[in-house]
């Protein structure tokens, strides 16, 4: 969960400024900007960005998470195994897992280390469904965020044992395309923010946010506000993204971003409002 506060109280006689230069209330500018703070929020919320870059960032990065990849990050240019496997034809042939049905492990195949590359049988499921393989991603999916899963294996001799689970290749892509639905969610808080928010302008309270973000907030709930604008000595609102993981996918240092990039935007429109006003006068 993430929480922010949009008041005026450190930057009140810009707020107010800006209140007269708009003519609406305080409370009205209040929340006429804490919709656009809504989502900036949303723009430096992992994955960053809100275009379809952004997207195509956050179903790469699930994609590793599942079965393994390349970061193209130059920061974290790191390779993850992944915590799936796929069951391949060599894995039926002589040596491969048909020939160790007994006991509790399975043999996959011989790498070319030399190695035997095995797994526990319990996570050799050629039979799984998508609730096995939801389950088993849960274990891993802490706090918004993979764990080490699938990286680790044990060396017992000339063996390797994979922490992941196999499956077949049709039951991996049926589970990972339904996965990839799921990019977006964290931000969408912010954008059900934006929902519970009075309507000051035309147009729509999420414009600024894409489809694949939007497209979540009639699944989840996880936006809260609380209006406090009423108390006009003091009139501020807080927003709230109830995603578990919110937290862990905006830093703080981001949130002070987005409220910059904010009051940086009213005073560029304090502005054009003014020359606006003032070349009117003078064609006047």
């Amino acid at each position: 969960m993430a929480k922010f506060k949009f008041e005026n109280v450190k930057f009140e006689q810009i707020m107010k400024d800006y209140a007269e230069i708009r003519e609406v209330t305080i409370p009205d500018a209040v929340m006429l900007n804490a919709r656009l703070l809504c989502v900036e929020l949303g723009r430096r919320t992992q994955p960053f960005g809100i275009d379809d870059k952004a997207k195509l960032t956050g179903e790469k990065a699930i994609t590793r998470d599942l079965v393994g990849g390349r970061s193209s990050s130059a920061v974290h240019s790191q390779r993850r195994v992944g915590i799936f496997g796929i069951i391949g034809e060599a894995m039926n042939i002589k040596g491969g897992y048909a020939w160790y049905k007994t006991g509790e492990n399975v043999r996959l195949f011989i790498g070319k280390d030399g190695y035997a590359y095995g797994t526990e049988k319990s996570y050799f499921r050629p039979d799984a469904s998508q609730s096995d393989m939801r389950s088993f991603h849960k274990k891993f999916f802490v706090k918004g965020k993979m764990s080490s899963a699938g990286s680790r294996d044990r060396t017992i001799g000339r063996w390797k044992f994979l922490d992941k689970m196999f499956v077949s290749e049709s039951t991996m892509n049926a589970y990972k395309e339904s996965v990839l639905k799921k990019v977006g969610i964290a931000k969408a808080g912010w954008a059900s923010c934006a929902l519970k928010l009075k309507k000051v302008n035309k147009g729509s309270l999420t414009a600024g946010f894409p489809k694949w973000v939007t497209r979540h907030t009639g699944d989840f709930d996880n936006g809260r506000v609380q209006d406090m604008t009423a108390n006009l000595k003091n009139p501020k609102v807080e927003l709230t993204n109830k995603t578990p993981w919110a937290s862990n996918v905006i830093p703080e240092s981001e949130k002070e971003n987005a409220k910059a990039v904010i009051v940086t935007k009213m005073k560029k429109q304090m502005e054009a409002i003014l020359k606006k006003r003032q070349k009117g006068l003078i064609e006047t």
